[in-house]
């Protein structure tokens, strides 16, 4: 236990040496303020770019916004580029260190490979989990705040609590393709094929019903207070994959010491 929070300390203070924390914090604060810009200017946008008779035809096509537009716009930026930043910022979590020989520093020290693998994924997951929250609650203000009504907070934070349910699922996999990979790209390659691989194999109609990555297709029913019958199987499994990556990664790692 002494080993892990001490693990915990060094993992906290990399985080905020290497300004990590500080990327996520500017990431997902850009996406809390400009999604409930988007949805609620995008008119009035094109509108003064078309001429006039261009721009009433093309709002004639769609609906005027409401705040759910907001949640709209901030999970598709999140599900995207969100997600596309935390790989980039945590894929060498592991390979960092092995190449600069401090792993097998500290294990030398007595430390064990589970206490190394968990205080990464418990200072990362935690960074970003509080950045998500942090955002999702700039959003919910800055959306009543435009549109005079945000929906329930807790239907709101369950929205927020699946994707972040999946940003902890892409860590798990992050970790455990650093752990795997000989380089830099190859952790990178391996972080983003697991990513496109979760959100193609939900798309798939009978095996989708199973695969975590739906929690990124259901934040809008779950914001709306709808939740999907697929909702617990996704919650298992996202949970149930997370533990096995981590699992992985300690073997590896015991695996490489040997």
């Amino acid at each position: 236990m002494n080993h892990f929070l001490v693990l915990l300390e060094k993992e906290a203070r990399e985080i905020l040496r290497t300004k990590k924390l500080l990327v996520l914090v500017c990431v997902f604060l850009f996406f809390a303020f400009i999604s409930p810009l988007l949805a609620r200017f995008m008119g009035e946008f094109f509108e003064f770019l078309l001429p006039a008779a261009e721009a009433e035809q093309f709002m004639a096509l769609f609906p005027a916004p409401t705040w759910i537009d907001s949640y709209v716009q901030f999970y598709s930026n999140a599900t995207q580029m969100g997600t596309i930043v935390i790989i980039l910022l945590f894929m060498g979590l592991i390979l960092r260190e092995k190449r600069s020989g401090t792993a097998d520093l500290v294990f030398c020290k007595g430390v064990s490979p589970a206490s190394f693998v968990l205080a990464k994924f418990t200072v990362a997951g935690i960074a970003a989990l509080l950045c998500l929250l942090v955002a999702i609650l700039i959003n919910y203000g800055y959306t009543v705040f435009l549109f005079g009504e945000g929906g329930a907070l807790g239907h709101v934070m369950a929205g927020a609590g699946a994707y972040g349910l999946f940003v902890l699922l892409i860590l798990a996999w992050v970790i455990l393709a650093s752990t795997l990979a000989k380089s830099t790209g190859i952790s990178a390659v391996l972080g983003f094929m697991g990513f496109m691989g979760l959100l193609a194999l939900s798309a798939i109609p009978r095996l989708g019903r199973f695969v975590p990555g739906g929690l990124m297709t259901q934040n809008i029913p779950l914001t709306l207070g709808n939740f999907y019958p697929d909702f617990a199987a996704h919650l298992g499994v996202a949970a149930g994959l997370t533990a096995m990556f981590l699992v992985l990664a300690v073997w590896i790692l015991k695996r490489q010491e040997l």
